[in-house]
């Protein structure tokens, strides 16, 4: 059974949460084995709240229904659950640092890997696959993420075009051919400049893609399909913007590598010749 991991995705929402929500979902991580015995009304009265609230709640949290919620909670009640992030003080050795740094990466990422739907993945690589070609873009250090994207998919045959000129990704698009697909990577979900490009490449007809944190966003709402991420908890020195680049280059290796294994031969060969045309223009120069 896929672990969606409730701990995890309660937190990180929490203060998104109805007032309604927010009481159940106080219940659900103070006294998860009590949950476990309840029906959605005994919830419900537990919390002062309705039996609809309670189903509120579990679509907030990205799971459809209370007896899923429930069977959740009974598969990881032997998960410990770790709260690891923390920011870099003053007067800190190098040493300490450097454990920080990878206890946070650490945590965004394993925290990512128990949040992703494999269904949605296995729908994105359908779309990646099905498009003619594929245009991505982000703003800041998504841009990485965009960058990453286009070489790792332009290696195994499949034309990904990144661009960091909004203007030139967007007269781009409007040339796109038939079956085109547009990624749009935002880790907050609200990056004016990915809005506005999906914005059109939806009034262009274009299939969309976003990958964005966990939660409801304009960019999940926008985007035809999203990926998502874990909510990496900010900290003072925005170590978590670290964390949250480390949340998405884990998510596009889990797509990538999901989409070489649909046609496994065809895409390990490309990427021979691929390190094979490097190597030799190495040799040369």
């Amino acid at each position: 059974m896929e672990s969606k991991h409730v701990y995890h995705r309660v937190t990180s929402i929490f203060d998104d949460l109805t007032k309604s929500e927010r009481k159940i979902a106080r219940l659900v991580l103070d006294r998860p084995n009590d949950v476990l015995k309840m029906t959605a009304t005994d919830l419900a009265d537990e919390s002062n709240t309705s039996p609809a609230s309670v189903i509120r709640f579990c679509k907030s949290i990205g799971i459809p229904s209370f007896p899923e919620l429930k069977l959740q909670l009974a598969g990881e009640r032997e998960i410990p659950v770790t709260d690891s992030y923390s920011d870099v003080l003053p007067d800190e050795q190098l040493s300490d640092v450097k454990m920080k740094l990878l206890g946070n990466a650490y945590q965004s990422m394993k925290e990512t890997i128990q949040l992703m739907d494999e269904a949605t993945i296995m729908k994105a690589v359908a779309m990646i696959e099905q498009a003619s070609i594929v245009y991505v873009y982000g703003v800041g250090s998504s841009n990485l993420v965009s960058e990453n994207m286009s070489q790792k998919w332009n290696r195994v045959g499949k034309v990904c075009i990144t661009m960091t000129d909004v203007h030139l990704l967007m007269s781009s698009l409007s040339s796109a051919p038939k079956g085109a697909l547009f990624v749009g990577i935002s880790n907050s979900g609200e990056t004016s400049e990915v809005l506005a490009v999906m914005k059109l490449a939806q009034e262009l007809s274009l299939k969309t893609m976003g990958i964005t944190q966990f939660g409801v966003n304009s960019l999940s709402k926008l985007a035809d399909l999203c990926i998502q991420t874990v909510r990496s908890k900010e900290a003072e020195l925005r170590s978590a913007a670290t964390s949250s680049l480390m949340s998405q280059f884990i998510t596009l290796d889990v797509l990538f590598q999901s989409y070489v294994l649909q046609n496994y031969e065809e895409n390990m060969a490309a990427i021979r010749s691929s390190r094979k045309a490097v190597d030799s223009y190495k040799a040369t120069y």
